[in-house]
């Protein structure tokens, strides 16, 4: 039973975010277990999808995956990390959505991961200090080909992502990044300069990645936990940090289109081929992406409402 202080909580919260963004998580959000791909038996593509998800999140996920299945009009294969917090419930829609993905459960990563973080203290300390460590260690360990692509939760397609298609296509092994709003690092150019001998890259936003499986590099990751003060900043962004370290190493590609949009505007650009929704803007997931994609995805029952 919800506490009062919850309902309390949540009343503030709808009230201060709007009724189109409480209308579309509460009656919008749970429609994706409606939702279907009819080419699962098409043979899939060769570079895989990774997502962390988790109780809070994972139908966001899902509205994700099916955007993304939509706009990419291919079958993708799918790796689904669990943060340690999925339930049951999730588990059972996100496998009768999509049927061939592989849900990675925690205990199952944390057995898997500890032999390959054993020469890496600070990497293994660091994966058990905060979930999103499973992004950077567990996606390219659990990859058996050579590149993989990384989307976060509170990501949707809104359009045909060429640029992407292009790059798995392509067989490249350059590193993409969505571009943030300001810059998100934990360490500044001199820092790592100075410590690592590496010129970052500015802006980086890991919500969107594509990523060759070489350019992770565990031992720069341990060099960089210990020696800089990436861990005295805010440990949800040493992922992203971590993740910019490697590919600016790797010294390959850089920054998506800005048709890959992360804003904190009201409303994307006319032309975004994908939003990241980010904490900031969080409501807009429900109140601007679910309400595009719910008329592309459900015409008939968004014309009869």
């Amino acid at each position: 039973m919800t506490s009062p202080g919850r309902l309390w909580w949540l009343l503030r919260r709808d009230l201060k975010r709007g009724w189109e963004a409480s209308h579309h998580e509460y009656k919008v959000l749970p429609r994706i277990a409606d939702w279907s791909w009819p080419f699962w038996n098409d043979p899939p593509q060769s570079v895989p999808i990774h997502l962390l998800t988790g109780k809070n999140d994972w139908r966001l996920s899902a509205w994700m995956l099916a955007s993304w299945h939509h706009f990419s009009e291919r079958t993708w294969p799918i790796f689904i990390h669990d943060d340690g917090t999925l339930p049951e419930e999730a588990r059972e829609l996100l496998k009768k959505l999509f049927p061939k993905a592989r849900i990675i459960e925690r205990s199952e990563a944390d057995a898997a991961m500890e032999p390959v973080l054993r020469p890496f203290p600070f990497c293994a300390d660091y994966r058990k200090m905060h979930p999103l460590a499973l992004k950077l260690f567990d996606v390219p360990h659990f990859t058996s080909g050579e590149r993989f692509m990384l989307f976060d939760s509170d990501l949707l397609f809104f359009n045909y992502p060429r640029e992407i298609l292009d790059w798995v296509d392509s067989d490249a092994s350059d590193c993409w990044f969505n571009e943030d709003v300001k810059e998100g690092a934990l360490i500044t150019a001199a820092e790592a300069r100075a410590e690592l001998n590496i010129k970052i890259w500015s802006r980086v936003n890991s919500g969107l990645c594509l990523l060759p499986k070489a350019a992770i590099d565990f031992d720069l990751c341990d060099r960089a936990l210990a020696q800089t003060s990436i861990l005295s900043g805010h440990v949800w962004r040493v992922e992203q940090t971590l993740l910019m370290l490697c590919a600016t190493r790797h010294n390959r590609g850089g920054l998506l289109p800005h048709t890959y949009e992360v804003s904190l505007g009201k409303r994307s650009a006319e032309n975004a081929i994908s939003r990241h929704y980010v904490g900031a803007v969080r409501d807009r997931f429900y109140a601007e992406g679910l309400k595009r994609l719910n008329a592309i995805f459900f015409p008939v029952e968004q014309k009869e409402s």
